[in-house]
């Protein structure tokens, strides 16, 4: 997917009147995309929800597979923090682990999140290119985070693996294990911070055991 001219744009005002009309777009879009899915949101909802123009909202994403994939990246963001490879430098391997660990488990546990992808998950039969605007702004740039920094980890001899995208990729099923299938299919679960805590760490502990040098 190609957003580079969009991005560019919105990166580049630096007028404080666009940068509210942005995030006042954005607040919009999320609640629009979170509450009803894909399909079935509109760009005159999102403009009427944030208090601006058809056009200002095309003037600034072009379109709605821009905007969805723009608030995609904005739930991301601050996963995407845990798995900075600079953080190596002075935090053990293990310890950003953990602290992803947590970060996905509260990220993916939560109520709206759930709704929005039982949502997308029924759009995906109608319209295949739903489910591959999500994962292209989200869950595959986690991934490729997250095998980016167990690159840097190999090369600096804390673990081994043979395919690094698959360790990567079991990492995440560690931590979620089959709560997911259940969330996504109306099982309610709930956990106390201790039990998330002793969720995440048996699961770094384990990837851990599996990939030791």
């Amino acid at each position: 997917m190609e957003y580079a001219d969009d991005r560019k744009m919105l990166l580049h005002s630096d007028r404080p009147a666009s940068r509210r009309k942005i995030a006042d777009i954005l607040v919009a879009a999320h609640a629009e995309f979170f509450a009803n899915g894909f399909s079935a949101t509109s760009i005159e909802a999102i403009a009427a929800r944030a208090g601006v123009s058809k056009v200002t909202v095309y003037s600034w994403f072009k379109n709605k597979e821009n905007l969805f994939g723009e608030v995609v990246k904005a739930e991301c963001s601050q996963m995407r923090k845990n798995f900075v490879v600079a953080n190596l430098e002075d935090t053990k391997l293990r310890d950003i682990l953990i602290s992803a660990a947590r970060g996905m488990l509260d990220f993916l546990m939560r109520d709206e999140m759930v709704r929005f992808e039982r949502v997308l998950a029924a759009e995906v039969n109608r319209d295949p290119k739903i489910g591959e605007y999500f994962l292209d702004n989200g869950p595959r740039v986690l991934l490729g985070d997250l095998t980016n920094l167990l690159h840097v980890a190999i090369k600096r001899g804390e673990i081994q693996s043979a395919d690094v995208t698959a360790s990567a990729e079991m990492f995440a099923g560690l931590i979620m294990g089959r709560m997911d299938l259940f969330l996504r299919y109306g099982h309610k679960i709930t956990m106390t911070d201790e039990e998330k805590r002793k969720r995440v760490l048996r699961a770094v502990d384990a990837w851990l055991l599996i990939h030791q040098t």
